[in-house]
C-alpha cells in the first residue's frame, strides 16, 4: 500500500537521478553491441537462444520467450513490452491502471513477496525464463529459480536503479526495440511539459505527501513518486528537497506547518481518485486545511504514483500535466 512502502522507504538508501535513455536498441532485442550474443538456431525456431549479462552473470535465455515468470519490480516493465507474465509476485491494485490492472489480477501469485516464493507452484508453471530485481545483500533463491528456468537478476537499490534496469529488462526478454520506442516518447513527453508550463513551474515548490501510521510522509526526490516529479521539472519545497538519502522525511501532525511555503501538494491516491485511510486522515486535519496551498485549492491526488514503467509514468506525468494548467490558469 502507499503507506506502507513511503515509511519503510526512509529507512532505504536512495541515489541518482531518473535516467529515462535506453541503453539497448535494436530489433529482435540484440541491444548494444557486446551485451548479448546473437541468437543460436533459426529465425523461426522457438529453441533459439541468446546470452544476456545479468547480474548473476552471463545467462543463456530464449530469444523470444512465451513463459515468463516477474518477481519483484518487473512485471509492469514486462507488460508494457506486450509480454503476459504466466506468474508474478502478488501486486498492488493501486499501482495499475484499469486496464493492466486487469490483467494483472489474473496471473498466478507465486508468492506475497521475494521473501516467501512457492517455488513448487512457480514450477508447476513451467517457465522459459524468471526475471527480476534484487536488492544488493538479496538472495531469495536464484540457485533454486535457475535449476526451474533460465533466472536473470538485475540489481537495483532504489527507485532510480530500478528505472535505470528498464532497458536491460527489455534487451533480457527480447524487446529492446520496443522499450527504446517508449522510452523516446516519455523523453518528448517530459521536455514538453517543462516548456509548456516554464513559467508554473518556475515559481511554484512542490510536495507528495501521504499518510502513516503516526503522522505523514513528505517524499523525497528519490522516492518512487520524486523520480517523475523531479524529471517534470518540479521543485521540491525546502522540507524534503535536500533529503537523499531516505526517500522521504517522516513528520507528525504537529509539523504540518512545515508545508506552509509549499505552493501546491499532491497526495497519493487509489485508482479512484480518493485517498487512502491514513491520507484522508492527514488532509482532514485542521492545520493542513488551513495551510496556504489547501486554502488556495491547490491540493491534488495522483493515481498510481508507485509505478515505473514508461506506461505507467507517462499516466503520472499526464496527471502532473493537467496539475500545471490548472495552476496556470
Amino acid at each position: 500500500m502507499f503507506v506502507h512502502r513511503a515509511v519503510a522507504g526512509l529507512l532505504a538508501a536512495g541515489a541518482m537521478l531518473l535516467a529515462a535513455a535506453c541503453g539497448s536498441s535494436g530489433s529482435g532485442g540484440t541491444g548494444a553491441a557486446g551485451d548479448t550474443a546473437a541468437p543460436t538456431g533459426t529465425a523461426g525456431d522457438s529453441a533459439a537462444t541468446r546470452v544476456v549479462q545479468a547480474a548473476n552473470g552471463p545467462v543463456t535465455v530464449p530469444a523470444r520467450p512465451q513463459r515468463v515468470v516477474s518477481l519483484l519490480n518487473t512485471t509492469a516493465a514486462v507488460l508494457e513490452l506486450g509480454i503476459t507474465p504466466v506468474g508474478v509476485l502478488q501486486e498492488v491494485e493501486a499501482d495499475y491502471a484499469p486496464a493492466d490492472w486487469a490483467k494483472v489480477k489474473a496471473i498466478p501469485v507465486v508468492g506475497a513477496d521475494e521473501t516467501s516464493i512457492n517455488y513448487e507452484r512457480l514450477a508447476q508453471l513451467q517457465p522459459d525464463l524468471i526475471i527480476s530485481t534484487q536488492r544488493r545483500a538479496e538472495d531469495f533463491g536464484y540457485d533454486k529459480l535457475s535449476a526451474i528456468a533460465p533466472t536473470a537478476f538485475f540489481v537495483t537499490e532504489n527507485p532510480a536503479e530500478v528505472r535505470d534496469a528498464l532497458p536491460k529488462i527489455a534487451d533480457t526478454v527480447g524487446k529492446a526495440d520496443v522499450s527504446a520506442q517508449k522510452a523516446a516518447a516519455y523523453t518528448k513527453l517530459v521536455a514538453d511539459i517543462k516548456d509548456r508550463h516554464a513559467e508554473v513551474l518556475r515559481k511554484t515548490t512542490w510536495d507528495y505527501v501521504e499518510g502513516g501510521p503516526e503522522g505523514f510522509v513528505a517524499n523525497s526526490p528519490v522516492s518512487w513518486p520524486g523520480l517523475f516529479m523531479e524529471q517534470a521539472g518540479l521543485t521540491f519545497s525546502k522540507v524534503a528537497t535536500k533529503e537523499r538519502a531516505n526517500r522521504g522525511v517522516r513528520l507528525s501532525y504537529e509539523q504540518i506547518s512545515t508545508l506552509s511555503g509549499t505552493g501546491a501538494i499532491l497526495y497519493g491516491a487509489t485508482p479512484d481518485g480518493q485517498a487512502e485511510a491514513a491520507t484522508r486522515k492527514l488532509l482532514d486535519q485542521n492545520a493542513f486545511k488551513l495551510l496556504p496551498a489547501a486554502k488556495a485549492g491547490h491540493v491534488y491526488p495522483i493515481k498510481y504514483g508507485y509505478q515505473y514503467s514508461y506506461t505507467g509514468v507517462t499516466e503520472i506525468l499526464n496527471q502532473i500535466d493537467a496539475v500545471l494548467s490548472k495552476l496556470a490558469a
